[in-house]
């Protein structure tokens, strides 16, 4: 029995085929079998080569160190598959715990109920002179614009009474709001928004982070945009 080339290895073909076939399932148990699988051929070719072309040291010791690196990376392979099982069992987790709690998470939306009012917030990026927060409908007219005067850098909040620019009582619904502030000299000052609301349900999805429902939210929103729990 001649030597196989070092490319065509016998032996990793069938460890690769044998890895291939129990990805999805791999323990411990189906390491230790591969490694057995690997050695009874092996010392079945050592004991099947032909004498006059024995196998030579450098192509053994290249054999062992292919399986080697074939089983490192299967090992690699099985670590980042539980570990991204454990992940996502966490954030589920996460997310699950979130239900019935008031969250603050990044977006814009104001829900104004049947009862009115609505409130939601912003980060200033530094001291602002005049702050105003414009207050728009699904379709993105402005319905009413609330104006907060002088406001500190950092995180802020305003309260809306739910009525439009003339008083009356806006309808229920997803609505949207913008911050314009200045400082002193009339330069734009940065600002963040972001909203709030009470969690009422998770929607988990296969390959990829769960969402949560916000009450008055006609949409969802991811967990990775909850920024904290109030």
């Amino acid at each position: 029995m001649s030597t196989s080339p070092i490319g065509s290895n016998p032996f990793l073909s069938s460890l690769e085929s044998t890895g291939s076939s129990s990805s999805s399932g791999a323990s411990g148990a189906s390491a230790l079998g591969n490694a057995s699988t690997f050695y009874n051929l092996l010392v079945t070719q050592l004991t099947n080569q032909d004498p006059l072309n024995p196998m030579s040291n450098t192509d053994l010791s290249a054999q062992l160190a292919q399986f080697s690196t074939a089983s490192g990376v299967q090992a690699m392979q099985q670590s980042l598959a539980a570990l991204t099982s454990q992940l996502a069992q966490s954030q589920s987790l996460q997310a699950a715990s979130l239900v019935g709690r008031n969250v603050v998470f990044d977006d814009n939306s104001l829900s104004l109920g049947a009862s009115g009012g609505s409130a939601g917030g912003f980060t200033l990026a530094s001291g602002a002179r005049d702050v105003q927060v414009q207050i728009s409908n699904p379709a993105g007219q402005v319905v009413n614009t609330l104006d907060l005067g002088s406001m500190a850098a950092g995180v802020q909040s305003f309260h809306w009474n739910g009525t439009d620019a003339s008083g009356d009582a806006a309808a229920p619904g997803s609505y949207s709001f913008a911050v314009q502030a200045t400082d002193g000299n009339g330069a734009s000052v940065g600002a963040a928004p972001f909203g709030s609301g009470q969690v009422v349900s998770v929607m988990l999805n296969a390959g990829s982070s769960p969402t949560l429902q916000i009450q008055g939210q006609s949409g969802s929103i991811p967990l990775s945009g909850v920024v904290g729990v109030m």
